[in-house]
């Protein structure tokens, strides 16, 4: 599990890089457009929450109590971020439906987030219910 939350983090900072690329115009005017709306700074935070995972996978990777509970704070760390993403993901799509106006780039970045925090916590579920069951059957 701490590689898989590794992977990750891996790739909410990709999505920060990917986004900074969008933002800086790397593809076309379009996107440029679209980029002169994002506030500084915001596509940092799917690197911010992905360093937390590369670091919590890290030190997971020492194995035992460390490695449970490294794992239980990454699995709080993805929901808090799959959380927060939905939350303002929700108010982007209010936002559209009442016809403001709105930033695509960044919509498409929080719910790429959510999609990704989402994942990741699904697999941590998915691997602590496994744990548990090896842990009774070994038990038995």
């Amino acid at each position: 599990m701490p590689f898989i939350t590794i992977l990750f983090g891996c790739v909410l900072c990709g999505l920060s890089l990917f986004t900074a690329f969008l933002k800086a115009g790397g593809v076309t005017e379009a996107f440029q457009d679209l980029a002169s709306t994002f506030q500084p700074g915001t596509w940092l935070i799917p690197a911010g929450f992905g360093i937390v995972l590369i670091l919590l996978g890290a030190i997971g990777t020492r194995g035992g109590n460390t490695r449970k509970h490294s794992m239980h704070g990454a699995a709080m760390v993805g929901t808090i971020g799959a959380l927060l993403c939905l939350f303002q993901g929700v108010s982007q799509l209010l936002k559209i439906f009442q016809e403001k106006e709105v930033n695509m780039l960044a919509v498409g970045m929080v719910w790429s987030m959510a999609v990704v925090c989402l994942t990741f916590v699904g697999v941590c579920v998915q691997s602590f219910i496994s744990a548990r069951k090896a842990r009774q059957s070994k038990a038995e």
